[in-house]
């Protein structure tokens, strides 16, 4: 297959991206207590731009410690957070790759319940969804405003520090898409009652942003086009929502479907096939005009097709540049069968977090987030190495010494 139409460029807003693979905002757990990243962090994503991704969007960067309830994705109330911030923009556009950071005022509801004994936030007092006897706090108009001004402050950091691009969170049935959607917002006041007072939180958050960081700096909007759950939105509720939205200012939309009610397709397995949200880019286009980015167990095929096809202009992929973050530079180098494929399973990328409260790895790539602690070094010692036993043990220490040495 060709995949030459992948390698093109193409701009989001005014910033132009070499190509159209795009790392998909993944959370990694591995910030700091005071909202500071870890270096592994920085070495991660060097990785990845090292390997060719066009645009890196990282994970959740929660507005303040509160409403990370618990969370550790980084938190950006605070000013000492940019030096860190800085060492990663500049580590990840000296290969040439842009870095946008996924914002978010939390996750409301689907906050992990009673981490520290306060119930989550929400838009209404609606039951959460990891304890359904604990009722949410209704965010009230004062907390709103503050939240506002807080996304200003945390906008403009991220401009400080280095980013070329914002990204605000607002899929998968959290805060901002709890506020959206009717079957959780219940509210009779500014923020609720019909489609155009729900979008009254979104639209703000995206004029906050936009007054912070000013017209260079394009704003990107996460959003599940349908909940696929009884009573959840619809893709026909969605499109008039995305259009405000774009008269609102929105640079670019990151698109795919699912929430937490249908929990599979917020982490897509196996049996869900390729490219398994690639069906609402064509309904979306003919609605929207600014660039269309799509998320969904995504292959180098999948991705060719998608951009020929018109439907999209950039293709995410999170779990697969996690298994080989070096995708682009394979493709470029017509070595498409040396591209470790992502198995979808779950594991380490989501598991290690949700189980074991601890930053991801990989099954297929256990160097992933200790790309700097576990370095395939030449040996200057070289040996014979006899591995006894052609399972996938044996074949990855057989694999592991070679490449070694």
């Amino acid at each position: 297959m060709n995949y030459s139409k992948l390698l093109t460029p193409y701009k989001i807003g005014k910033m132009q991206v070499k190509n159209r693979i795009v790392m998909a905002p993944m959370g990694l757990n591995a910030a700091h207590p005071d909202g500071t990243i870890d270096n592994d962090e920085i070495d991660y994503f060097e990785e990845r731009a090292k390997g060719g991704t066009g645009l890196i969007i990282i994970g959740c960067q929660f507005l303040t410690k509160e409403l990370a309830q618990g969370s550790l994705e980084g938190y950006l109330d605070k000013t000492h957070v940019i030096p860190q911030l800085t060492n990663l923009c500049e580590t990840v556009k000296k290969y040439g790759t842009k870095i946008s950071a996924q914002l978010s005022c939390g996750t409301g509801k689907n906050a992990f319940a009673n981490m520290f004994g306060d119930p989550p936030v929400s838009a209404s007092a609606i039951p959460s969804m990891f304890d359904p006897d604990l009722i949410c706090h209704a965010l009230d108009t004062e907390e709103i405003k503050q939240i506002m001004k807080q996304f200003a402050f945390s906008a403009k950091l991220l401009k400080d520090a280095g980013f070329d691009a914002i990204e605000i969170h607002a899929h998968a049935g959290y805060l901002v898409d709890q506020f959206m959607s009717d079957v959780w917002n219940k509210r009779n006041d500014e923020y609720g009652g019909t489609p155009e007072k729900r979008m009254r939180f979104p639209i703000e958050i995206v004029e906050s942003i936009r007054s912070a960081v000013g017209g260079e700096i394009p704003i990107l909007f996460r959003i599940a086009c349908k909940h696929l759950f009884e009573g959840g939105r619809t893709i026909e509720e969605t499109l008039p929502l995305m259009k405000m939205l774009e008269d609102a200012g929105v640079d670019a939309f990151d698109i795919d479907i699912g929430s937490y009610e249908n929990i599979e397709y917020i982490f897509p397995p196996t049996y869900l096939g390729d490219a398994c949200m690639r069906s609402i880019c064509n309904v979306v286009r003919k609605t929207i005009s600014v660039p269309i980015l799509n998320a969904g167990n995504h292959t180098p095929e999948t991705a060719v097709e998608l951009i020929e096809s018109g439907d999209a202009d950039f293709v995410m992929m999170g779990r697969p540049l996690i298994a080989d973050p070096h995708i682009v530079n394979k493709l470029i180098e017509n070595r498409r069968d040396e591209i470790r494929p992502c198995i979808r399973c779950n594991e380490d990328c989501i598991g290690r977090i949700i189980t074991r409260l601890t930053k991801i790895s990989c099954s297929v790539n256990p160097v992933a987030c200790f790309e700097k602690r576990i370095e395939m070094k030449k040996t200057e010692n070289p040996k014979k190495v006899v591995v006894i036993g052609g399972g996938p043990g044996g074949m990855e220490a057989a694999r592991t010494a070679a490449l070694k040495g």
